[in-house]
C-alpha cells in the first residue's frame, strides 16, 4: 500500500506545474466571503455581498399572457419575451426582457418559474451590478438549493470558466416566488471576465446533443463561420489514437476540458456534457483558435441524478469530445492526473461541509420571518436553507470523499484505456480479469488466483465479518451483438451457497446504470449490442457475492463472452 501510495504521489507531482495555475481558486472555496476590497468591481460586489438581493419584477397583465405561452423548450426554439420592471435596492430597471428558462426543471409564469433577465435587450446598455443578464433558478430539482452554489464553486477552483452564483428572494407582480438562485450569464461580460478577447462565437448546447448538431448561437462576430466547431468534429473521429489525441489538442483547450471532465466526475454530476451531453456552453477563443468548453445547470449533483457516490473515476461518457479524448492512452493519462490532483487539492469533506454551513449561516441572517414554505400551486416557495439539507449533502460528500480516495488507491487501473477481450475462432472469449471492489467503509476484501484443473479460481477473503463485495471486469467493444453466457460457480467454505446477483453496467450508448439480471440458478445469459454510433463502447459485468463465512472461491472461467455478430 506504501508503495502504491508513493506512486500515486509521484504521478501527482508529474503534473503538478501543468496544473499548477488550478491552485489559485482554492481561495474561492474557503475564503469566498471575504469582505470585496473598494477596488473591486460591481460585478464582483453582486457574488460577493454579505446581505441577500429583493429583486422585485413587475410583468404588465399583457407580457403575462405572452409568458404563458412558454413550454418547456429544447434546441434553437425561440421563447416567448416579455418586457418586465425589475426594482432592487431602491433603483428601477426598466425595458427588462425576461422569458421562462428550463427543460426539465421548466415550471409556468403562474407557478415557480425559472427566469432569465436581459437587462440590455430592449434597453442598450442597461447593466444590474455590472451584468447585462442573469438568471434565477427556481431550483425544482434541488431541495437543498446548495448544489449551483457548491459546484460552480468547485469549478472555479478548478481553473474552468463558470458563472457565479448566489441567491436572491424574488417577488412576481407582488406575489412571493421565495428564495432563489441568482446565477450570471453567459454573455460577452462573462467573456471578457475569463478571456482576452469576447468577440468569439460562443454556443447554448440546447438539451441532450453533441457539438456535431446544430448548436444555438449565442454570440460572436462570426455567426455564420462555425469551422473551429467543425475542426473539433473531425478530430474526434479520426480513428487512430495517437493521431486522434494531437488533432484534438490543436482543436481543444485541452487542460480545460480535462479539468472540467474531471471535476464533473468528482461531484458525480451526471447530466453534464461529458456524461449526457447536456448542461455545457462552448467558446471559440480567438487568441488560442481552439475550443473551450464550459459547465452549466448544476442542480443535480453528489448522486441526484442516475448515479450514486460510488460512480467510476473514469465515469459514462457520452459527450463525442470527452469519448474521443479518454479513449486514447495519452488522454485517459492526464485525465486521471487532472483527476487525482483536483480531488486531492480540491475535494476536501471537512471544508467543503464547512463552506455549506457558513453559506447557509449567512443566508439564515439576512432572511427574516417563518422558516417553514408555504404551499403555491403545485410546489412550494422556499424561505430558507434548512439545516437538514446541510447535513444530507454534507454526507453525500463525505461518502463520494471516501468511495473516491479507494478508487484513487487503484490508480493504475483506471489509468490506461480498457482492452478488448481476444476472440477465437468461434467468436467466444474468456474474461478473466475480474477484480472485487468493496464499498467505501467496508473491509477489503483479500483476493488471489489460482489456476486449478485448467481453471481461473479467485480465492476471497474477508478479513473480519461477512463477505460483501463486487466483482468487477471491464472490456472495450468494438460494434456488434454480444452474449454474455455461463454458469457462475461460487462456493462458500461454510457449505452453504453464496447470494449471488450479476449485471451488466453499460457506460455509454444511452445506457448509464446497471441491468440486472436474473440468476437460474447461477445461470446467466445476456445479450447486447453496441451500436455503430457509439463503438467503442465500455462494458462492465458485475458479479455481486454476500457471505456469511467471509470466504468463497470463485470461479472465473465459467463465465464467457460471446461475439455474435460484427
Amino acid at each position: 500500500m506504501k508503495a502504491a501510495a508513493s506512486s500515486f504521489v509521484a504521478r501527482l507531482i508529474s503534473v503538478l506545474l501543468p496544473v499548477l495555475g488550478a491552485t489559485v481558486g482554492l481561495w474561492f472555496l474557503f475564503a469566498a466571503t471575504q469582505a470585496p476590497s473598494t477596488s473591486e468591481t460591481a460585478e464582483s460586489d453582486l457574488f460577493e455581498r454579505t446581505n441577500l438581493l429583493r429583486i422585485a419584477i413587475e410583468v404588465p397583465e399583457e407580457g403575462m399572457q405572452i409568458l404563458r405561452r412558454s413550454q418547456p423548450s429544447r434546441n434553437l426554439q425561440v421563447k416567448p419575451q416579455a418586457k418586465a420592471a425589475v426594482k432592487e435596492g431602491g433603483r428601477v430597471y426598466e425595458n427588462v426582457a425576461v422569458q421562462l428558462k428550463g427543460f426539465s426543471s421548466f415550471n409556468p409564469i403562474d407557478g415557480l418559474p425559472g427566469l432569465t433577465l436581459n437587462f440590455a435587450k430592449f434597453a442598450t446598455n442597461q447593466q444590474f451590478h455590472g451584468l447585462s443578464k442573469i438568471s434565477l433558478n427556481n431550483s425544482v430539482q434541488d431541495r437543498t438549493l446548495l448544489h449551483e452554489k457548491l459546484s460552480r464553486e468547485m469549478f472555479a477552483a478548478a481553473g474552468v470558466p463558470v458563472p457565479r452564483s448566489d441567491y436572491a428572494v424574488v417577488t412576481l407582480n407582488g406575489r412571493e416566488l421565495g428564495l432563489y438562485v441568482m446565477v450570471e450569464g453567459y454573455d460577452t461580460d462573462f467573456l471578457k471576465r475569463h478571456f482576452k478577447r469576447s468577440d468569439g462565437n460562443l454556443y447554448d448546447g440546447g438539451v441532450l446533443q453533441d457539438i456535431d448538431r446544430p448548436l444555438e448561437f449565442s454570440s460572436g462576430k462570426n455567426p455564420t463561420n462555425h469551422s473551429a466547431l467543425e475542426k473539433l468534429v473531425a478530430a474526434t473521429r479520426e480513428q487512430d489514437p495517437t493521431k486522434r489525441f494531437q488533432l484534438l489538442e490543436a482543436a481543444l483547450e485541452m487542460d480545460r476540458f480535462l479539468s472540467m471532465v474531471a471535476m464533473e466526475t468528482i461531484l458525480c454530476h451526471s447530466d453534464s456534457y461529458s456524461m449526457n451531453r447536456n448542461n455545457y456552453r462552448v467558446y471559440h477563443d480567438p487568441s488560442s483558435d481552439k475550443i473551450v468548453f464550459m459547465p452549466h445547470g448544476m442542480d443535480r449533483v453528489l448522486g441526484e441524478h442516475r448515479s450514486g457516490p460510488d460512480l467510476s473515476i473514469v465515469p459514462p461518457m457520452l459527450g463525442m469530445a470527452a469519448r474521443a479524448a479518454l479513449h486514447t492512452p495519452e488522454g485517459r493519462r492526464r485525465y486521471m492526473e487532472r483527476a487525482g490532483f483536483l480531488f486531492t487539492n480540491l475535494f476536501h469533506a471537512g471544508k467543503l461541509c464547512a463552506r455549506l454551513h457558513e453559506v447557509q449561516a449567512r443566508v439564515a441572517r439576512d432572511l427574516k420571518g417563518s422558516d417553514q414554505p408555504i404551499e403555491h400551486g403545485f410546489d412550494r416557495v422556499r424561505r430558507h436553507i434548512s439545516s437538514r439539507a446541510v447535513e444530507n449533502l454534507c454526507g453525500r460528500i463525505s461518502a463520494r470523499a471516501a468511495d473516491l480516495k479507494e478508487q484513487m488507491e487503484r490508480f493504475s487501473d483506471f489509468a490506461t484505456v480498457l482492452p478488448s477481450p481476444l476472440f477465437n475462432s468461434d467468436g467466444v472469449a474468456s474474461l478473466g480479469d475480474w477484480k472485487p471492489r468493496s464499498a467505501a467503509g467496508r473491509a477489503k476484501v483479500l483476493c488471489e488466483t489460482k489456476v486449478e484443473d485448467g481453471r481461473q479460481i479467485l480465492h476471497l477473503q474477508s478479513p473480519a465479518g461477512p463477505l460483501i463485495t463486487s466483482l468487477r471486469n471491464q472490456v472495450m467493444l468494438p460494434v456488434g451483438r454480444y452474449a454474455l453466457v455461463g454458469l457462475i460457480r461460487v462456493a462458500s467454505s461454510s457449505g452453504v451457497r453464496p447470494v449471488v446477483s450479476a449485471s451488466v453496467l453499460r457506460y455509454s450508448a444511452g445506457r448509464f446504470g446497471a441491468e440486472p439480471r436474473d440468476l437460474n440458478p447461477n445461470q446467466i445469459q445476456y445479450e447486447f449490442q453496441v451500436p455503430g454510433v457509439r463503438a467503442p463502447e465500455e462494458i462492465e459485468f458485475i458479479c455481486d457475492i454476500r457471505d456469511s463465512s467471509g470466504e468463497v472461491r470463485f470461479d472465473a472461467s465459467s463465465l464467457r463472452l460471446i461475439r455474435l455478430s460484427r
